[in-house]
């Protein structure tokens, strides 16, 4: 994230499983902790923990739906304002990997502070240290750094929330060369509290003679006319994190405060919100901890019919399904920032993934742990409910968990479907299946490729031997994969857009397979290591086989109802519903 990660060039993992590929040399070794990275983590999460025993107190900063200044200045302290930014400009310069270590210990801690802290550097910030000049960055990243002044980051408007590119917010050129932006955000966090904000609005440009509209990012101080905000949001969660509508009327600022090209913010933003979601996953995993921890106490001291709770079978339940969930979420967000650490440029898919999968298990632990606790966890005097609430956000921040499972649907879908079009266009090779005396050609092509995804290799070839059933039911499903995105690309064409439950089974199956991969590596790793106590490696060991039973569970579910009838059922029974303005009948009616 400073801007010294690896120079090597490593592809997306998750893009090559859509081909039914494996990067075997990529994702074995797991990218474990340096020597250097571990002494830095444990010194950072130490000062982390150190500093919110004596300074957050949780409870308080929801009740007063406010975190005092003293703290946010004590965490600026510490460094936490500027993790990823280059030590020359006054920052930490951890790499991802660290950056998501110390991110999630904080967000371990108290979800309102991660989330200032998350959207004052993950993103409010974070189109300046990848897209702005030397100029912008020797003035902006000192103060931004130190804590001096926050960030925000505006992108999300009333009525262009997931469709980003629909943003309504106009800058018009000036003939003095600047540019006067109007328009209104919504929901930005630290949209008061900032003094720097990134924010994205159309611009006019000339293509083919043609007047277009496209976005720009620009840095937008809070000193300039024409700012205003809206009341401080009255949330369910994260009540302590400061949310406001921000409003731009002619605000008037120079072109040297364009970040990066003008056009060009649309990819700008995007990749930012990358970066974004690995620290929601990151996050996720620190909450799941500090969760499992709360809920393993209560189950250990809470007695029943003359027995501690852990002892029960439904307990016992809960409580290995948390700890799995928790091993799968860290193994995915730790094989991702140990590989852009590395050199990965291209990590869309995988961030992705990352943000969808570990904030639903994150809203499931919670979940279990309220269970667990029972009627303690529905009393305010316990953190419980609190945690509960700060959590759901999760599942909606930066990407709600539908899109990005659109996303990365069709977006993995893409290279299978331009192989495709190489044979000759989708309908050519369906119809070539039909005419096969005619299309010899194409189906031959074709057909090379379908044997090479059907018969190429049958196991993973650097897994441990302990593993190697774990791994031949991967490779399985990833070949089974593969051809059922092939089927459904050939099968549906471009009809595939509009069909966005086909692309949540496509979605699910690709997630499924990253958590598997990921997990299959990490443990590897650990079962490798001789300095590893049997103890724990039979710890992590049971981890696995639960992980990777459920995960080949959930898969084979997607899979089956790819092309079974269920999901024809859902559309019919949601348009009747809609039709009726809710359930539409009584049981007084029949």
């Amino acid at each position: 994230m400073s801007g010294n990660e690896g120079s090597k060039e490593i592809s997306s993992i998750v893009k090559h499983m859509f081909y039914g590929e494996v990067l075997e040399d990529e994702v074995f070794p797991f990218p474990n902790f340096s020597e250097s990275q571990v002494e830095m983590a444990k010194a950072m999460v130490d000062a982390v923990d150190k500093f919110a025993q004596s300074s957050i107190d949780s409870a308080k900063f929801d009740k007063d739906a406010k975190i005092p200044k003293e703290v946010l200045e004590g965490l600026a302290g510490l460094g936490l304002c500027g993790l990823g930014v280059g030590e020359e400009y006054g920052g930490l310069g951890l790499d991802t990997t660290l950056y998501a270590r110390v991110f999630s210990q904080v967000a371990g801690i108290d979800g309102a502070i991660a989330t200032t802290l998350g959207a004052h550097q993950s993103i409010g910030y974070k189109a300046l240290i990848n897209e702005g000049n030397e100029e912008q960055k020797k003035f902006w990243l000192p103060k931004l750094a130190s804590g001096e002044i926050f960030a925000a980051f505006c992108l999300t408007e009333p009525g262009s929330g997931s469709d980003a590119y629909s943003i309504k917010t106009k800058a018009t050129k000036n003939s003095d060369n600047t540019y006067t932006i109007n328009g209104q955000k919504l929901w930005i966090t630290n949209g008061g509290m900032a003094g720097f904000y990134s924010v994205f609005a159309k611009t006019e440009h000339e293509e083919n003679g043609q007047k277009v509209e496209k976005i720009t990012c620009f840095i937008v101080e809070k000193e300039r006319e024409g700012i205003s905000f809206g009341e401080k949001e009255d949330k369910m969660g994260i009540r302590a994190s400061e949310t406001r509508a921000v409003f731009f009327d002619n605000v008037k600022v120079p072109a040297s405060n364009i970040i990066g090209e003008a056009g060009k913010g649309f990819k700008i933003a995007m990749n930012v919100l990358n970066t974004g979601r690995l620290s929601l996953g990151s996050g996720s995993v620190g909450g799941m901890k500090s969760i499992l921890k709360l809920a393993t106490a209560q189950a250990k001291t809470r007695k029943q019919f003359g027995n501690t709770i852990d002892n029960f079978g439904l307990i016992q339940e809960k409580l290995a399904t948390m700890a799995a969930s928790i091993y799968a979420c860290e193994s995915m967000v730790y094989m991702t920032t140990g590989k852009i650490t590395q050199g990965m440029s291209e990590f869309s898919h995988e961030s992705a993934i990352c943000k969808v999968y570990c904030s639903e298990k994150l809203w499931d632990t919670i979940d279990k742990a309220t269970q667990i606790a029972a009627g303690n966890a529905y009393m305010r005097e316990y953190p419980y409910e609190r945690i509960m609430r700060d959590s759901r956000i999760n599942l909606i921040f930066e990407g709600t968990n539908e899109i990005l499972r659109i996303f990365t649907a069709l977006s993995g879908i893409k290279g299978p479907s331009d192989d495709l079009k190489e044979l000759g266009k989708i309908s050519d090779v369906s119809r070539a299946f039909q005419d096969p005396i005619k299309s010899v050609g194409i189906l031959s092509d074709f057909a090379k490729k379908r044997m090479s995804k059907r018969f190429g290799n049958k196991t993973l070839t650097k897994v441990h031997p302990s593993l190697e059933g774990h791994g031949n039911h991967f490779v399985t499903s990833l070949k089974d994969f593969a051809i059922a995105v092939e089927n459904t690309i050939i099968k549906f064409g471009k009809n595939i857009i509009g069909n966005e439950l086909l692309q949540m089974r496509i979605a699910n199956m690709s997630i499924e397979l990253y958590v598997q991969l990921c997990v299959l590596s990490r443990t590897t790793s650990i079962l490798n290591k001789s300095e590893v106590s049997d103890k724990d490696k039979e710890y992590v060991t049971l981890l696995t086989e639960l992980i990777m039973r459920d995960s080949r569970q959930s898969f084979t579910k997607n899979y089956k109802r790819l092309n079974s009838s269920y999901d024809k059922l859902l559309p019919k029974i949601s348009k009747a519903v809609s039709e009726r303005d809710g359930f539409g009948f009584d049981i007084i009616d029949f």
